[in-house]
């Protein structure tokens, strides 16, 4: 089983070797993190990590400057890691900026990863830029994600038909095997989960996320809103000063009706997450290897 760590930017390459990126980590990121490693240790025996994730799977204005590109693969290369480039969801001044990044990865040779989180920019790769290797990503398999009610399809008095529905993701179903296969896709991304997934059917190649899951993303960000009108804070097309590189919210529940949540949630930039507990970690590892998932990849970070 491969294992990868992904980085957002240039200043957190560190974070793959090792204990020497720790520094830069929160104490929520530092505590998850640490037990993320011990529970892959007690599994593969290590925590050695083979490839680099780099780039961000949720913001057009995070998406990195070709020099960065250039020093992350570079960095990738000398110090014997694979290479995968995340990409986000982006409107068509974001297509704009992934042209030249993906054109340039063309010609580092054929095989290249590129996780996609946008169906457009699927297209745009098998299309245009057939020497890459898609991987569509976590954002894109559809399953049950919200922590206030994912645990509930765990109950032995939730409804059966339900479960069946809501215990499996969208890249199982038939019409979505038809279409990976017209694209040539051979890798697909799960995100961490609270509800019990069954077995996977599917010939594909899987990544499994470690760390924090996504909840949900959209085009507003709450950090970089604050100073804007209530009117104003959903437009989508901001001043973006990177906000989200910096600050972090905790969104804590206060209704009792949900009663305790089983996990805390977190909101950096447009994007919601909750922490994956030392338990569910556990979980996932044995899904994992019951279901023969090829790659682990770890968030270091609260991605952003």
């Amino acid at each position: 089983m491969e294992l990868a760590v992904a980085c957002q930017d240039i200043q957190q390459l560190s974070l793959i070797k090792g204990d020497k990126g720790l520094t830069a980590l929160n104490s929520v990121e530092r505590e998850t993190y640490l037990y993320i490693k011990k529970c892959v240790r007690s599994r593969l025996g290590h925590f050695s990590p083979t490839r680099l994730y780099f780039g961000s799977e949720f913001c057009q204005y995070r998406i990195p400057k070709e020099t960065d590109l250039k020093t992350a693969y570079a960095f990738a290369k000398e110090n014997g890691y694979d290479f995968t480039f995340v990409t986000p969801y982006v409107p068509e001044a974001g297509m704009r900026k992934l042209l030249p990044l993906l054109e340039w990865l063309e010609t580092e040779g054929s095989g290249v990863e590129v996780v996609v989180s946008d169906w457009g920019v699927l297209y745009l790769i098998v299309t245009t830029f057939p020497s890459l290797q898609p991987v569509v990503g976590r954002l894109l398999n559809k399953m049950i994600r919200d922590p206030r009610v994912a645990h509930r399809y765990d109950q032995t008095e939730a409804p059966k038909q339900a479960k069946e529905v809501f215990f499996h993701s969208s890249f199982e179903t038939a019409s979505f095997q038809t279409f990976f296969r017209r694209f040539h896709v051979k890798s697909v991304e799960y995100d961490s989960f609270i509800q019990p997934v069954h077995a996977l059917k599917t010939p594909l190649s899987i990544s499994l996320h470690l760390g924090f899951a996504v909840i949900a993303t959209g085009r507003s960000c709450l950090v970089g809103t604050l100073h804007q009108p209530k009117e104003k804070k959903f437009k989508g097309d901001v001043s973006c000063k990177q906000q989200c590189r910096h600050y972090a919210t905790e969104l804590i529940n206060k209704k009792p009706q949900l009663g305790e949540l089983p996990v805390r949630i977190f909101q950096k930039g447009n994007t919601a997450f909750y922490k994956q507990t030392f338990e569910l970690v556990e979980k996932g590892l044995d899904w994992a290897f019951e279901n023969g998932v090829c790659r682990l990849v770890v968030n270091p970070k609260i991605p952003v």
